[in-house]
């Protein structure tokens, strides 16, 4: 029982919006080359439902569907079935004078229920799912043909079955929507059923598609959305989709691939991680070698540099989430190791409602660091100290749907890092030792409900706790927080012209910090060595930072959407509040151009560690940035597509440090921070991306950019940390099952200015400490290090063997085994110097199992 596609005898065509003008004839109406098949609402089926939806359609010069708008509503699901069959449609282009023109036109579509008749006696049946390969979801609406023995659609479980079957053999073959065809044989037997699961192939997806769920609409001015699949081959990224967000322009090469990312000319605390909607303290372990999530989970990671909604706030940067998918139908087993970590999964249904999936991974990397500095020595001199980094994280879901129209959802995820080293140099101590721990942990809890075809809500409460320890002896900083997150949010679509979101962002959190570090007191003489003059803190800092948000997308034409939002944040410490308004849209001028532009302001709470009272300013105020950007998206032929945008940065506020001394609680005491920085960063992107196909995908991505910074109290104007003037990224796979099936190798080519630095011009002999001290040159940041330049190389092989796949990789970093300068060291008196060098080349074996 499906819908009946109507024809042309049931189409009225009425020219609305491009009439022709005076003195022009419409010679021809558009006809209807291709049909497509609506899909029948399930629950209008079972209620005998039948319906007419009246529609509007534009339709291009050559024939194609480029808009579809609802104009008389039928419900039920209707309107939805309708919207997507009519996007299938393909027509004979209308003509006025005898000339292919654009029109709109309306389309009434008839909604009939079938009659059934009563099958004849059963001889056989086919029965079974069809899966994602890699994913093992459901594939819905795939269609299992077996010939003249009958066809089926899949449903929302990817389940179907043809009755009636002939015994003996048949051919099915199965089709699907981004899926390769699959063909098979199977045997049936009379009067029984044959339980069979079909696995399909996705097609190649490039990494840059937007997975759009339910009516969320592309709105954002800088958003890229990577999916995983063919990412997890760009050389350089150790298989981890979420590292190619560090190959996209407009993000600064950290020294050492460290984890941070930092976005157009901004510091690492300006940029936001999420989970789901969660904030999380960091999205990369040391190193940057993988990231805290399993990739095997994540279902997309969202990317914005800039000119995010009101949806989020607390950063003056960007934002990068990660969005996880629900487990599996299917039994799913995955192993993965190489020469520094190694991640296992298991994913499955336990019933038709429930699914769970666990994930973990581990590294010894310091293990295989220690082991390659006996076996090749030179290659780690000049560093000075060793390094034994270890790192693991976990990862476990369980996703209960109890109806359609609801989805609960329980996650479990976690992190830990710890960087030891040993010979470094304090400047007391010759030979001492370094550590640092990062960690954090999340239980969160939410439910997805949809009221109707037009409203859906989202709940999610999430306790967490995160710990940062960085220890020199004497010196330590040791920060341990534990909070509460929260989202409330519903979003409702009006009407065809409006859509409303709003909801409430909560963070709480219970902060404690021990600070062991030096503390300068008013008009005292630094001794000779610094122990002397140590702090001692312990204190316990709450904050209540609550956020209320609502945004709006309007679309007064089917090409234009215009997204006007306001975000309203207070800080209980600060005992502020600021009011964000924000402003993007999008404007498709032509097919395969669209314009896009957006501006808002941002604010964000200083560092935890810069508004406590004996080591910071407590009166202290939030740091803001007004975001300006421009930018077009261009189709320039076939996979081809050119994504350039320019940007413009208004920093105000920002945290300084202040030798000033001030009044506080009765007593004079230095400020220590002030917000007297400000600053400007502006710059251009172009991306140009090759779209997957069966053999290819990659970009060339290039950014040209400045970054300054200028602190009042010293009227000093200086570049960002991480100012780099040019950038290039170019990454790419290759396929080649002409030399060897399920072989292909990959490429990744960056090069980027160096960091600035401020050089030291001497040293002075300091006799109480029998130690030189450093004599800094008075422009900071006055210099630069030599620019980066590295060359990656990826090779992979993969085994199928029907319900397992094996493959191995090589993935070489730095295969040139250039030393780029990461730094600059110099000897104890500081009359000589060099540059620190960056990781050698950096090679690594893996193989993944899947079951």
């Amino acid at each position: 029982m499906t819908g009946r596609a109507p024809l042309l005898a049931a189409l009225a065509l009425v020219l609305l919006f491009d009439p022709p003008a005076l003195g022009q004839t419409v010679t021809r109406l558009p006809e209807v080359l291709e049909a497509a098949e609506a899909v029948y609402p399930p629950e209008a089926r079972e209620l005998g439902l039948e319906a007419e939806v009246l529609l509007e359609i534009d339709i291009s010069e050559q024939g194609e569907v480029l808009d579809v708008r609802v104009v008389q509503p039928a419900g039920h699901g209707f309107d939805e079935a309708a919207v997507e069959a009519l996007r299938r449609y393909r027509f004979r282009p209308a003509e006025v004078d005898g000339a292919p023109a654009a029109v709109t036109i309306e389309f009434r579509y008839r909604f009939e229920l079938r009659q059934e008749t009563p099958p004849p006696p059963a001889e056989g049946v086919l029965r079974g799912r069809v899966v994602d390969r890699e994913s093992r979801q459901p594939v819905v609406g795939a269609l299992v043909d077996a010939g003249e023995a009958g066809v089926a659609e899949t449903d929302a479980d990817g389940r179907f079955e043809i009755a009636d079957l002939p015994a003996g053999r048949i051919r099915v073959v199965v089709v699907a929507s981004d899926y390769e065809r699959f063909e098979t044989e199977e045997l049936v037997a009379e009067g029984q059923a044959t339980d069979v699961v079909y696995y399909l192939e996705p097609l190649p997806r490039s990494p840059y598609e937007s997975v759009v769920r339910g009516r969320r609409p592309k709105k954002e001015v800088s958003t890229v959305a990577i999916s995983q699949g063919e990412i997890t081959r760009i050389p350089g990224t150790h298989g981890d989709t979420v590292r190619v967000v560090q190959n996209l322009p407009g993000v600064a090469r950290i020294p050492y691939g460290a984890g941070a990312i930092i976005v157009r000319g901004g510091e690492a605390h300006d940029t936001r991680a999420y989970v789901d909607g969660q904030y999380v303290p960091l999205i990369f372990h040391f190193g940057a070698l993988s990231s805290v999530y399993a990739s095997e989970l994540i279902q997309e990671v969202e990317f914005e540099a800039g000119n995010f909604g009101a949806r989020y706030g607390r950063a003056t940067g960007g934002r990068v989430e990660i969005v996880t998918r629900d487990p599996g139908e299917e039994l799913r087993l995955v192993a993965d190791a190489d020469l520094y970590d190694a991640t296992g999964l298991m994913e499955t249904r336990v019933s038709d409602d429930l699914a769970v999936a666990l994930a973990a991974r581990r590294s010894y990397v310091d293990a295989v660091l220690n082991a390659a500095t006996q076996l090749v020595p030179t290659a780690f001199e000049g560093m000075g100290f060793s390094v034994a980094p270890r790192f693991w994280d976990y990862q476990a879901k369980i996703a209960y749907r109890p109806s359609e129209n609801d989805r609960l959802r329980l996650d479990v995820y976690g992190s830990s890092d710890r960087l030891a080293m040993t010979g470094v140099n304090t400047g007391v101590e010759t030979d001492s030792s370094m550590e640092t721990s990062m960690g954090f942990a999340r239980v969160a809890l939410s439910w997805d409900h949809r009221l109707d075809d037009s409203t859906r809500t989202r709940v999610v409460l999430a306790p967490g706790w995160d710990q940062i320890r960085m220890a020199m002896e004497p010196l330590l900083f040791d920060l341990n927080v534990y909070s509460l997150t929260a989202r409330a949010e519903a979003f409702h679509d009006v009407s065809s012209v409006l859509s409303i979101g709003a909801g409430l962002d909560l963070l709480v959190s219970e902060q404690n910090m021990l600070i062991q570090l030096p503390v300068d007191e008013p008009g005292q003489i630094p001794p000779p060595d610094f122990r002397d003059m140590l702090g001692h803190l312990e204190t316990q800092v709450t904050l209540v930072q609550p956020a209320l948000w609502t945004e709006a997308v309007i679309r007064p034409v089917s090409r234009l959407s215009l997204v006007p939002g306001i975000r309203v944040d207070w800080d209980s410490y600060l005992e502020a509040t600021w009011v964000d308004p924000r402003f993007n849209a999008r404007w498709q001028v032509a097919d395969g151009t669209v314009l896009k532009g957006g501006v808002g302001l941002y604010h964000q709470p200083p560092p935890p560690q810069t508004i406590v009272e004996e080591y910071g300013n407590p009166d202290l105020e939030p740091e803001a940035a007004w975001q300006y950007a421009l930018g077009v998206e261009q189709h320039l032929v076939g996979p081809l597509h050119l994504d350039f945008q320019v940007y413009y940065k208004d920093l105000r506020d920002l945290v300084v440090v202040s030798d000033r001394v001030v009044r506080r609680g009765g007593e004079e005491v230095l400020e220590r921070y002030a917000n007297e920085g400000t600053g400007e960063a502006y710059g251009a992107e172009i991306l140009l991306r090759y779209d997957a196909d069966a053999r290819f995908f990659g970009w060339l991505g290039y950014s040209i950019s400045r970054s300054k910074r200028h602190d009042r109290l010293r009227d000093r104007t200086t570049p960002s940390f991480t100012e780099q003037p040019h950038s290039l990224v170019g990454v790419g796979t290759l396929e080649l099952p002409e030399i060897w099936e399920g072989f292909s190798i990959g490429a990744r080519v960056r090069y980027t200015s160096g960091n600035p630095y401020t050089p030291v011009i001497g040293g002075v002999y300091d006799a109480d400490r029998d130690a030189y001290r450093r004599l800094p040159a008075p422009d900071s940041r006055s210099q630069r290090l030599p620019d980066f330049f590295q060359l990656d190389l990826r090779a992979d092989k993969e085994w199928d063997f029907g319900t397992s796949r094996l493959s191995v990789y090589l993935d070489v970093q730095n295969v040139t085994n250039r030393k780029n300068a990461e730094g600059v060291i110099y000897n104890f008196d500081y009359s000589e110097s060099d540059y620190l060098p960056g990781l050698p080349i950096f090679p690594s074996v893996g193989i993944r199992w899947e079951i």
